[in-house]
């Protein structure tokens, strides 16, 4: 049987993908006539197809669109984040422990505040997670793991995500795959942040996770009907104050897949890029990028 040292090992991948950019989820309602979040993107003859991804939906988001069956069909090339199947078997990795969990006599409890401390210990009153559990934790993943959960019981779940039914499709349709970053890069981008920072992110979680609730149906008819600024605003908002924490996880990291999206082009099929819908919006997101590099884009 696993141990609670190993279960709690296992979880940063999948949080990861539900909660590193933008976690929103679905609901049953009537779709509208709006476009979809998905713009093809022009550079003379040639074409790629940039689509923002909800890393975690409820079964209710299927059947997609037209649009974004039809720009997957026209690929030759799918690009996302991270190889799944590489986040798959680095889940039982032992990188995670040494990552995750404090190795040298550190608690949770002593890297937070009481005040933080006591308010974790609220939380985890409504979850499954016994307080124990995240005793060597870091801040990081003590912020992720909860709102995994707290997307659990919306019923949401990370492999009905966008990014996960078209990476199937994919390899069941042998297109080439290719990953923008590792998801060991990806945990490192928490791990790497300052004490004081992890403790702020995970502050600012706890006190967004009943907003984020009580908003999500109109979160999920900006994603489904392409409401880019409204998206912009609510995917967006929980970086507000926490500077240091938008620079590393979503400015940094744009700036990082441009050269990459833009290689894209030299192949001779269109690639049909998918990542979290966070990083498409906003001043430094990666339509305004591309756009500001004179590609033309089109909402699909």
């Amino acid at each position: 049987m696993a141990t609670k040292r190993t279960r709690a090992a296992r979880l940063p991948i999948a949080v990861a993908l539900v909660a590193l950019t933008f976690c929103t989820g679905s609901s049953a309602q009537t779709r509208s006539g709006g476009k979809s979040f998905l713009w093809r993107v022009q550079n003379g003859a040639k074409v790629l197809y940039l689509a923002g991804s909800v890393h975690a939906l409820g079964a209710d988001a299927y059947p997609l669109s037209a649009a974004y069956e039809n720009a997957f069909a026209a690929a030759g090339t799918l690009v996302e984040e991270i190889n799944l199947a590489e986040a798959e078997q680095l889940a039982a990795a032992p990188i995670l422990l040494a990552k995750g969990l404090y190795m040298d006599g550190r608690t949770f409890e002593g890297a937070v505040s009481k005040d933080t401390a006591t308010l974790v210990a609220n939380r985890l009153k409504d979850t499954a997670i016994p307080p124990e559990m995240i005793r060597t934790m870091k801040p990081w993943l003590v912020m992720l793991m909860i709102t995994v959960f707290e997307a659990q019981k919306a019923g949401l779940d990370a492999s009905l995500g966008l990014d996960k039914y078209f990476f199937d499709k994919a390899r069941t349709a042998g297109k080439a795959l290719v990953a923008l970053e590792t998801a060991e890069s990806q945990i490192d981008r928490f791990d790497k942040m300052p004490d004081s920072l992890q403790e702020q992110m995970l502050r600012s979680t706890l006190s967004e996770l009943d907003l984020q609730r009580n908003g999500i149906t109109a979160m999920i008819n900006a994603w489904r009907t392409g409401d880019a600024p409204a998206l912009e605003k609510m995917a967006l908002s929980s970086f507000d104050g926490y500077r240091g924490a938008y620079a590393s996880l979503i400015v940094e990291r744009n700036h990082n897949w441009v050269p990459q999206i833009e290689a894209c082009m030299a192949r001779p099929q269109p690639c049909f890029v998918v990542v979290g819908a966070a990083h498409l919006v906003g001043p430094d997101g990666l339509l305004a990028l591309l756009k500001q590099k004179g590609y033309k884009l089109e909402q699909q």
